[in-house]
């Protein structure tokens, strides 16, 4: 959660549009006001850590008044105290504008995320170490929580607003590069083609056939059983049978292929577009 621009807090927004309300270029954000600058990373929110930007958005908007924010600046950390404003915005962190949205009130200090980091030849190596690392987490958590988001696959089938967390076929992901393409947001447009390369690899480390991860773990479970018999003076067994693994096999790829169709379709009919 590192804080970018600050900018003034508009009192509320078109429900339907979601554009905002004007706002005197005279008032000062209370981001601005509490001392909060470009590149202070926020450690936590009124008690509560935030790890991420969307965490620090979340608990932002429950908090009202004088609300304690922990920052680190340079390796050292304070404390500061922001004067929260109420406003009205819509309910849903994730709402589209087209179509009428509940505004509710929330709480705001008109701070901006820092999209862009950047370091000198000396930490840009460490620091791509813990990217990687946060990619190959990220992938796998979303790999553990694909069969949870199955259901708003066919939800998107029947037209209802996009899920932006919904699963997307390689006609999905092309459509979000599209856009990101014609935005000239190339830095976005990479960290797509990182991502899929990344979804690519780590899905293809499952232990179920005829993935690698199965062969992989057919193959371990050779070596483990036969050192077994080794310890116990017995001689080899045969290799794995790979036919008495068919029939899992191919309930795997009816599997597979059905969420295939279904994602495909869903991209296709009700499509993710990103934002302009």
């Amino acid at each position: 959660a590192v804080a970018g621009e600050t900018a003034c807090v508009p009192a509320t927004q078109n429900p339907v549009t979601l554009a905002a309300s004007p706002c005197s270029p005279s008032d000062i954000p209370p981001a601005r006001r509490a001392g909060i600058k470009p590149g202070d990373t926020i450690l936590s929110v009124g008690g509560v850590t935030t790890p991420t930007w969307t965490d620090a958005v979340r608990v932002i908007r429950d908090q009202r008044g004088a609300t304690p924010f922990v920052l680190e600046r340079d390796g050292q950390r304070m404390t500061v105290q922001v004067d929260v404003t109420t406003v009205q915005r819509a309910a849903d962190l994730a709402a589209k504008p087209g179509q009428p949205n509940k505004l509710v009130d929330v709480g705001a200090i008109g701070l901006g995320q820092q999209l862009t980091a950047h370091y000198n030849p000396v930490q840009a190596v460490p620091a791509t170490f813990v990217f990687t690392g946060q990619m190959f987490a990220g992938t796998w958590q979303g790999l553990m929580m694909f069969p949870e988001k199955v259901p708003a696959v066919f939800k998107a089938l029947t037209g209802a607003p996009p899920d932006l967390n919904r699963p997307v076929s390689v006609v999905g992901a092309s459509i979000i590069g599209g856009d990101a393409a014609e935005q000239a947001q190339w830095a976005f447009f990479l960290v797509l083609l990182v991502a899929l390369n990344f979804f690519v690899g780590v899905f293809n480390l499952l232990p179920l056939l005829p993935l690698d991860g199965g062969h992989i773990a057919v193959n371990l479970y050779e070596r483990v059983r036969d050192g077994v018999r080794r310890r116990q003076g017995k001689a080899k067994m045969p290799p794995v049978d790979y036919t008495k693994l068919l029939p899992l096999t191919y309930a795997f790829i009816l599997v597979i292929g059905a969420i295939s169709l279904l994602t495909i379709a869903a991209d296709i009919v009700n499509p993710i577009r990103l934002p302009e």
